[in-house]
């Protein structure tokens, strides 16, 4: 009678255990899939990252190659014929053109 109960409390101990170690398994896959998900996010914000940096960059050249011309559009140095010649403005000042 002894041994039947001291049995009986092995089997709901090894029960118990193998139900938490099949939660435990299913927690592990839904960390893996997280994870897997993060990874994925993390690359994809990786790619566009980069892509935002070489858009950063070209738009700083683009921008920079507008100054360089209205530096030299404010020398002088652009144009010709009359579009490039300065011209008197309402306030007696000089002022060339852009294009």
């Amino acid at each position: 009678m002894m041994q039947d109960s001291e049995l009986g409390r092995l089997e709901n101990f090894v029960s118990k255990l193998l139900d938490r170690f099949n939660a435990l398994q299913a927690e592990k896959k839904r960390v893996d899939q997280l994870l897997l998900q993060r990874e994925e996010t993390i690359t994809t914000l990786q790619d566009e990252l980069a892509s935002l940096k070489d858009e950063r960059g070209e738009i700083s050249n683009r921008v920079s190659g507008l100054l360089d011309r209205i530096e030299e559009w404010e020398a002088g140095d652009i144009g010709s014929g009359d579009a490039g010649k300065a011209s008197p403005n309402a306030e007696g000042g000089v002022q060339g053109s852009l294009f």
